[in-house]
This record gives structure tokens, sequence and C-alpha cells, in this order.
């Protein structure tokens, strides 16, 4: 089965708006080493697609230099390959889209260009591997118009944050579908990943924006469920859900159980690839403890270090101590600074002495570049 991948950049970022203000949700680092897009490009390219589209909309640079030419995942070809789409609301028009719609209209032209029959879209606001091969193959064999892809192992999903649920029936097929901040127990949460046929697609595209409708689930896909059939893929992969800081804290710190660490990079789905970047080896002093925590290549570790995730290029000077932390590259922490369910972003500096504390639901955050 032959389908072409399309990447939405930009969304969910008012849910996680501490880490997206100045790049696009597919480029929030995550576990020390990836991007959120690493996920989707690696799900999309080990069922064996191999020609993508990501729709960026904003502060789109750090994506770019991140993804590149995509030849990390095989996607720098002469045919087919990587395609970064542009951030307009109508075919030759100025105005930034605002919502998946206008986003889709922006670049029929794309899906007119490509060949393959199917089309999968994807969001980037989860983390998993997950078995996109059987995903295809469970539409094609339902004779769906659309499939949604839910996971019965979701992590982290927040009440109060906006989610997609379904109502699946004993066949797979849904009966309801809601985008709702409450995500009753009785239904399935969605992944926001969809397969449909490229020339369906296009044509309910044109007809939803004639319409003037703007939204792409509640408008467009929840009426199909009465009137077409409209299937759900039952995953048994986990899947970590980024539903806000504390979510993003949570599932990085997810990644220190063994059993979901195994899930997610020693999956018989195919690997988790990412951009390659050369670094040394991180260098313990001779006083450095590091216990249950996953700490990146570049690091200088003198003080101590418990429950974490540390990115490349850290700096934990002799006496500090971080405990169920997430640290982003190039960042300092000073000499016996404290530091206890805390996210800082890149190149942030903590001077000697600091303690700086939250709590796994309310995690103390510092923007890049701070100085503490």
């Amino acid at each position: 089965m032959k389908a072409v991948g399309i990447i939405f950049a930009n969304t969910y970022e008012t849910d996680l708006d501490e880490l997206t203000q100045k790049r696009t949700m597919a480029a929030v680092p995550f576990g020390g080493r990836y991007r959120l897009i690493d996920f989707a490009l690696s799900n999309m390219v080990n069922a064996g697609i191999k020609n993508v589209g990501i729709i960026t909309k904003s502060n789109y640079q750090s994506l770019m230099g991140h993804v590149r030419s995509g030849m990390e995942w095989d996607l720098d070809r002469k045919q087919s390959g990587l395609t970064f789409l542009p951030p307009f609301g109508s075919a030759g028009g100025s105005d930034v889209y605002v919502n998946r719609l206008e986003s889709l209209e922006a670049n029929l032209s794309f899906l007119r260009r490509v060949k393959e029959p199917y089309v999968v879209l994807c969001d980037c606001g989860y983390v998993g591997n997950l078995d996109f091969k059987a995903f295809m193959d469970f539409h094609e064999k339902t004779d769906a118009v659309m499939t949604g892809f839910y996971t019965e192992h979701p992590r982290n999903n927040v009440r109060g944050v906006t989610g997609t649920v379904a109502s699946v029936d004993e066949n797979g097929r849904m009966t309801d579908l809601r985008i709702t901040k409450e995500k009753p127990d009785d239904m399935k949460l969605l992944t926001n990943s969809w397969i449909v046929r490229r020339e369906y697609l296009m044509e309910l595209i044109k007809e939803s924006i004639k319409d003037h409708k703007v939204s792409l689930r509640r408008e467009v896909i929840a009426p199909m469920l009465k009137t077409s059939k409209v299937m759900a893929y039952k995953s048994e992969d986990p899947v970590l859900f980024l539903d806000d800081l504390s979510g993003y804290l949570k599932c990085n710190l997810d990644l220190l159980d063994k059993n979901v660490r195994d899930n997610i990079f020693k999956s018989d789905n195919g690997p988790i690839l990412t951009k390659t970047k050369d670094s040394p080896p991180t260098r313990y002093g001779a006083e450095a403890k590091a216990e249950n925590s996953l700490i990146a290549d570049g690091c200088v570790i003198e003080g101590e270090v418990r429950d974490s995730v540390i990115f490349r290029g850290v700096r934990v000077k002799k006496g500090a101590k971080i405990e169920n932390s997430v640290i982003m590259q190039d960042s300092t922490i000073g000499e016996y600074a404290k530091l206890n369910y805390a996210v800082l972003d890149k190149n942030v500096i903590i001077m000697d002495g600091r303690v700086l504390s939250g709590y796994i639901t309310h995690p103390f955050f510092c923007a890049r570049h701070s100085v503490i």
C-alpha cells in the first residue's frame, strides 16, 4: 500500500506554550537527543512511506535546521522525499493559515503532484513507536473512507487539556467523535493520525472550504460518521501524550522506566531516527554521582544527578544536585545549586547556590537563555 505523509508541525502549541514560544511543536526537544518530529517521521518511514510533506506555520527555522534534507530518515531523494510546505492560508495568498483545512487547501498542489493513492495525516503532540504499516493495512482491508489511530495504552493525557476522543463499536467503526477537555473514560483517545484516499481528501478539502468550514475534525470528520464508514485502528503500542508542561516532564521521566524505553526504542516496528551530532563522551568528575538518569554525550558532570534527563553539552558543577528534572542542551548548573522538578530550556545558566523547586504537576520552568 503506497501513501504520502503529511505532518502538521504547529498543532497544540497553546497547551505547551512555554516550550513553543520560539519553535514549532515538532521541534520541541525530547529524551536527551530527539525532537518530537523524529517520532512522526520515523513512524512513517518505518512503514515504507517515502514521500513526506511537513506543513509549518511559524518559528520553523529550528525545525528546518534539524530535519534539513531528511537524510537521516532516507528521505534525501531525487524522486519524492521530504518537502517543507508553506504556511499560507490560501493558495497564492499571503495570510498564514489558522486551521488544518486552510493549511491543506494551500497545499492542494502538493497533493495533486504526488502519485501515491493514500494520505497519512499526523500531528506531533505525542511520543511513540507506532506501527503505521499495520494501520495502513487495516484501513485497506476494512474498505473504510477514513481511519483514525488510537492506543489502548495512553500515558500522561491530562484532563482539562483539549484532546480528540471517539466511541468505537465492536467492529472497530467510529460512532462518535469529540474534541473535548473532559476525555471520558468510555471513549478512545486518538493520536490525530488519519489515513484517507488522496483523491477523496482533495475533494473533501475543496467542498469544505467552499462551505466555509473551519474544523477538519468537528465539521468534516464528525458528520461523516453518520453517512460513511469511518474506522478506528486499535494499537497496543504505548503513546506518551505531551498535553502540557507537566505532561512534558512526565513523558521525559517515563523514559527512565526500562519497559517504556524499550517499547519505544527497541520496538519491532523499527528504529526512532534523529539528526546525528558528534559529541565527545560525557566526563564525570571525581565526586560526581548519577543515578537512574539519561545523560547525553558532551556533558560535564561534577555534581549529583538523580531521576533526570540531561541533554547534550550540559555542565553540572561541583556540589550541584539535580532531581526529577529535564535540563536541555548547553545549560550550566552552578556550584551547590539545587533543582527539583524543573524544566530548563536550552542555554540556561543557574548561578551558584540557587535553589529551584516545583512539583510534578507544576514544574519550575526556565526559558532559553535565562540566567538565574
